[in-house]
């Protein structure tokens, strides 16, 4: 009985020292033994694990405007050797537009969209840390790919962990009823079965750009023809409606407020500032999970800086934490909102590296000075949807995959994205020699002076 009691006081110890340390040395660790590899696999090291790591410093993650990394944050204590930046995480090959290669599309719950440049019928889904990729499949029903890959949606447990995908394909958009409303027909391929699945969605106004963030499966566009709402669509339920969101302080036109739209805490976020004379004060409010989509006021909280601040983000998994730039001094402030204090970030300070000429470009372009003479009003009511977080996952599980699907890694797709870059660059080559011996030397002359 001793000798149990012993050996299960050190179990206990070994779980507990193990769940201590960051992710990719846990990694390592499966491979010891069974009884590791079965202990560190099981929901209770993963909810301990995430309870020891659960503070806002211990979470890795980038705010990213399209392709532009503006800022990015080091959470060492959850994963050791992570580079100064998620963005080599994301292989150069990903972003670059040139034909053949990997493109960018889209990310949900620390998962990353890619296109691929040579066959637009495929695309890829992976996890960058975890170096895993799925290749998607084009539906049956297009087969050579003539549907636009859009987006990306997930779904989470409690713990963040990603529990499934969705691929979003826009097959057409029609404006509907004299131009009111409007038409979204996708293409979903879910990671749970594997299969395509066509759906309408109908919105009763119209969408003006596809710009959006989502969050849980589900996607807010934020651009449409009429001001001060959202449209919101659960993509993992069956109705074929999209939601219309009253923003909570439309139609409030003060030209000189600036608000964002962001996520933290499993939340849609929704954050306004106002420069005042002698301060700045945010008003704060979370988009609440019920049928009505209603609004709660979390903070309004005056801090003793002025300037022209714009809100650009709140903390992932922090809702008392929030960033502004300031367009007029080109810095970062962190603001502590349950303590109302603010800090200055520095490049390489509180593990925080920052593009200040990326971030100037990116704020200014966004918030540029308006003059509301000769105007419309909601002109002045604008609302960025252009920022978002790239979070890097908390816990190391293995991408979702869907039945018959071929799983690869980073190597491998890098590999695929450089032969089919340089066999369709001969391609155009040989097109081009032919095009030229066609036209004949003197008019090859003409044209290769032209260029």
């Amino acid at each position: 009985m001793a000798m149990e009691t012993k050996t299960h006081l050190l179990e206990v110890l070994q779980t507990e020292i193990l769940a201590r340390l960051p992710l990719r040395t846990i990694c390592r660790f499966k491979s010891v033994c069974k009884t590791w590899k079965s202990t560190i696999e099981s929901v209770y090291f993963r909810r301990l694990f995430l309870s020891l790591h659960g503070d806002s410093s211990s979470s890795s993650w980038s705010l990213m405007c399209g392709q532009d990394e503006l800022i990015f944050f080091h959470g060492r204590k959850t994963w050791d050797y992570l580079p100064k930046s998620p963005a080599p995480l994301i292989p150069p090959s990903f972003k670059r537009f040139y034909v053949g290669d990997c493109n960018y599309a889209d990310s949900s719950g620390g998962l990353v969209l890619t296109t691929d440049g040579s066959d637009k019928a495929y695309c890829y889904v992976g996890s960058p840390v975890l170096q895993q990729w799925i290749k998607i499949p084009p539906p049956p029903s297009d087969p050579k790919g003539d549907s636009s890959v859009f987006g990306l949606v997930t779904r989470l447990d409690e713990d963040g962990v990603v529990l499934s995908f969705k691929v979003i394909r826009i097959a057409s958009y029609q404006v509907t009823n004299d131009y009111l409303s409007s038409d979204l027909s996708v293409l979903l391929y879910s990671s749970e079965t594997g299969v395509w699945t066509f759906k309408v969605i109908h919105s009763p106004i119209q969408i003006g750009n596809m710009y959006n963030i989502n969050l849980n499966g589900t996607i807010y566009f934020g651009c449409l023809s009429v001001p001060g709402v959202l449209l919101a669509h659960d993509f993992y339920s069956e109705s074929d409606q999209f939601r219309v969101v009253q923003l909570p302080d439309y139609p409030d036109h003060n030209k000189d407020y600036k608000r964002t739209l962001t996520t933290s805490g499993g939340f849609v976020m929704y954050v306004r500032t106002l420069a005042k004379k002698e301060d700045t004060v945010l008003k704060i409010w979370r988009l609440m999970n019920n049928d009505d989509y209603s609004w709660q006021l979390l903070w309004e909280v005056g801090f003793p800086i002025t300037g022209n601040y714009a809100p650009v983000a709140m903390h992932p998994f922090d809702v008392a934490t929030v960033y502004l730039w300031s367009q007029r001094d080109d810095h970062l402030v962190s603001c502590n909102l349950r303590k109302q204090d603010y800090t200055v970030l520095g490049d390489a300070a509180n593990d925080c590296f920052i593009d200040k000429s990326v971030c100037k470009k990116s704020v200014d372009e966004l918030w540029r000075p308006r003059s509301s003479s000769g105007e419309d009003e909601d002109l002045n009511f604008q609302v960025c949807i252009w920022l978002f977080q790239f979070v890097i996952p908390r816990w190391m599980e293995s991408v979702p995959r869907p039945p018959h699907a071929e799983m690869i890694d980073t190597t491998s797709l890098l590999s695929h994205a450089t032969a089919t870059h340089e066999r369709m660059v001969r391609e155009h080559e040989t097109m081009m020699r032919e095009r030229a011996a066609i036209m004949g030397d003197e008019s090859n002359d003409e044209y290769f002076w032209m260029g």
